[in-house]
């Protein structure tokens, strides 16, 4: 009987050519975006591994220099983007892609896409993500809000209900019939896109990106079905198919257009960041309490006579001052990683603010889920700076440690390394985290995104209950 409804439902849309011509468009938009998603992957992938390549021959071929030169002389690190990112951009053009790395400073993520993006570019751009979150769930209420109002108004409903068939299963069957437009038009985008990833990231990305893609087709699954169940619930609640066409479309806007902005700014308004002006204020300040350079320099000294047991600083088998130098690094290091630990809690603040928000908007969940599915969102970009700073730490302290090694003569600051000690820093690799790291930072939108399929489908199971006939 299920069967024999949704088959019912789904001839009578493909008679109606509005509907075909519908589905027909989305596939069209979904298709085209995916494949400038992974067009786009292919090309930043290609200048990332080139750019890394340039990075790593410019170290090795810096020349002879004194090792402290060479730290400030500095690399970049560069931030992969992971194959997904093709489907969803997330807040990848506003995090910046390359940190440098140097002596003495902790630097920000730098060089924004968005920055030099044109004008209209800012107005948003067409992915796969956004059709999927905003395009498909108007596709659902333009397949299923007549369901049941339709058929109240051709008086069909009627003689439905009194074959003897349970309102529940014809509500059951009316969403197989709405989900199968949805699976023609998935199912068959999918594997393009699935094609297109192979194509472009290799079959080896393919597999290493098989369980977050699996995730994220679990959450649009999730995301449709919740869409589904609430447009059935409105038809069978409305008074006309006019009414609940009216009701599902100010829920749409409501939910695609309206929330995401929303919770942005309340995000911002409840866990504000300081500007990049009050940041390295804030910095200076806790600058300025650590001890300047006579002064550590001469507590060292005393510290290390007192250790070794001389009288006299030429006595000492290490040069105080290369000593000081390694010690000044960790202490501005441990500096601006309280500094960056609050600026990036608060960050995380605003995105937990957003992901909360889904409360009220089923969109926001999804694409808060999304977004980490794709490695797009801010925790995985705080994941990689912190990598990038780990690295930073390891070339600084190598190369502070070879003028340490270097013994208590003045040769020690004035000698030159070439690429033996260059060699000895490894080059820079980052590894994304797992799948369950990332559903643990999105805990909550995997929760609110259940809930909301939970919330609607016993909506939906009692208003259909009682159905109204007339």
């Amino acid at each position: 009987m299920i069967v024999t409804i949704a088959r019912k439902e789904f001839k009578e849309m493909v008679r109606d050519g509005r509907y075909i011509w519908a589905v027909g468009i989305v596939f069209v938009l979904l298709v085209a975006s995916l494949f400038a998603g992974w067009r786009h992957y292919a090309e930043i992938s290609r200048q990332h591994v080139a750019a890394q390549e340039s990075q790593r021959q410019m170290w090795l071929a810096q020349g002879e220099k004194h090792p402290h030169a060479a730290a400030h002389y500095g690399v970049f690190a560069f931030k992969p983007k992971l194959p997904l990112s093709a489907v969803d951009r997330g807040l990848e053009p506003y995090l910046g892609v390359a940190r440098f790395l140097e002596a003495h400073r902790q630097n920000p993520v730098e060089f924004r896409p968005a920055a030099d993006a044109a004008p209209t570019q800012k107005f948003g751009e067409l992915t796969a993500a956004s059709t999927l979150q905003i395009l498909a769930p108007l596709l659902i209420i333009l397949l299923a809000y007549s369901s049941f109002a339709g058929e109240r108004e051709q008086r069909t409903l009627r003689q439905l209900l009194s074959l003897g068939v349970a309102s529940r299963r014809l509500a059951f069957g009316k969403a197989l019939g709405v989900a199968a437009p949805l699976f023609f038009l998935l199912v068959p985008a999918t594997i393009i896109g699935v094609i297109a990833m192979a194509l472009y990231a290799g079959a080896g990305s393919l597999l290493m990106s098989a369980p977050r893609m699996l995730a994220m087709m679990a959450g649009y699954v999730v995301y449709f079905a919740v869409f589904i169940c609430l447009a059935l619930a409105v038809s069978a609640r409305a008074r006309s198919s006019r009414q609940a066409l009216m009701i599902l479309l100010g829920f749409w806007f409501l939910n695609s257009l309206v929330a995401p902005r929303v919770a942005s700014d309340v995000a911002v308004a409840l866990r504000p960041a300081p500007s990049a002006t009050e940041f390295e204020a804030a910095i200076e300040v806790d600058y300025k309490q650590l001890p300047q350079w006579e002064e550590r320099v001469a507590a060292v000294t005393r510290r290390l006579l007192a250790q070794y047991g001389v009288t006299t600083e030429k006595e000492l088998p290490v040069l105080p001052s290369a000593v000081a130098l390694d010690e000044e690094e960790q202490d501005t290091s441990r500096l601006y990683e309280t500094q960056f630990n609050r600026l990036n809690e608060t960050y995380l603040n605003q995105s937990r603010v957003y992901q909360a928000a889904a409360c009220a908007a089923p969109m926001l969940a999804v694409q808060s889920l999304s977004m980490g599915l794709s490695g797009a969102d801010y925790a995985q970009h705080s994941h990689f700076a912190d990598a990038a700073e780990r690295y930073r730490r390891q070339l600084v302290n190598t190369l502070n440690q070879d003028i340490v090694n270097h013994g208590n003569t003045e040769e020690a600051w004035k000698y030159k390394a070439g690429v033996g000690l260059w060699e000895r820093i490894p080059p820079f690799s980052y590894e994304a985290p797992d799948l369950g790291w990332v559903l643990k930072n999105h805990l909550s939108s995997a929760a609110l995104l259940a809930l909301w399929l939970v919330a609607v489908a016993v909506v939906m199971a009692m208003v259909v209950a009682r159905v109204k006939i007339d």
